[in-house]
């Protein structure tokens, strides 16, 4: 008589916690999470982000205090978005070896040596446009931007930071940057980019606290939501990209 009850029982690895930690094929700790922070320069308080209630833009003076206390907390990585008061046409702060993204990275890593930083690399907070590039008569030129998320980079690695992170949503960011900082001998300085990146509403809290100037949208160089084999595409070109 053919046995009616499974030979296959999953429940067995599951009987006792000590196994279900055994045979748990994915961990999750605080290891895995980085932390955005939002900094302002010349401010002397912190500011409410009313999109993001409890989270608010710290004031550059009051960086390292908030990187100790991170430390202290466990957090292994941050992720650095400035909120410029220097802006121009093309976001010429942020490639500055004073301006704000390269003193951003200079006080994480000064304060915490050990902590993983990760630095937004993007234009939109620091033109005065707010738009991700430079600007010509038909929207943002692509290729201009990329020179300058170049030199961004390499201010950014200059000062400290182990990642850049662009998210300009530009064609061939990744290899430009790539290039620009093996130029410049930071072939240790990872790239982890926002590969695939979506013309959505959800950024909204965000390009509010980050002060955006921006009037219009991003279309033209975001992605369509809905499109999902594009997106696949993205984030594969960004892996060859280095």
């Amino acid at each position: 008589m053919p046995n009616q009850f499974p030979s296959v029982r999953p429940r067995r690895l599951r009987r006792s916690q000590t196994l279900r930690d055994m045979f748990q094929e994915t961990e999750f700790s605080l290891n895995d999470l980085v932390l955005p922070i939002f900094v302002e320069e010349e401010i002397d308080d912190f500011v409410p982000i009313t999109s993001m209630p409890g989270v608010m833009r710290i004031p550059e003076s009051k960086l390292a205090g908030e990187i100790e206390r991170y430390a202290r907390a466990g957090i292994k990585s941050v992720m650095a978005f400035g909120v410029s008061h220097h802006l121009d046409a093309t976001g010429s702060d942020s490639w500055r070896e004073d301006g704000l993204v390269s003193r951003m990275a200079r006080i994480c890593k000064d304060t915490a040596p050990e902590m993983i930083v990760m630095s937004d690399t993007c234009f939109c907070e620091y033109t005065s446009h707010g738009h991700c590039g430079v600007m010509h008569d038909h929207g943002v030129d692509n290729d201009a931007t990329l020179i300058n998320l170049g030199k961004q980079a390499v201010a950014a690695a200059a000062a400290g930071a182990d990642f850049i992170s662009p998210s300009a949503a530009m064609d061939g960011q990744v290899q430009a940057i790539r290039s620009a900082l093996d130029a410049a001998g930071f072939i240790d300085t990872s790239i982890m980019a926002y590969s695939t990146k979506f013309a959505s509403a959800l950024y909204g809290p965000f390009r509010e606290a980050g002060g955006s100037a921006l009037k219009g949208d991003r279309k033209s160089y975001q992605m369509n939501p809905m499109n999902r084999r594009e997106a696949i595409r993205e984030s594969l070109l960004d892996e060859q990209e280095g």
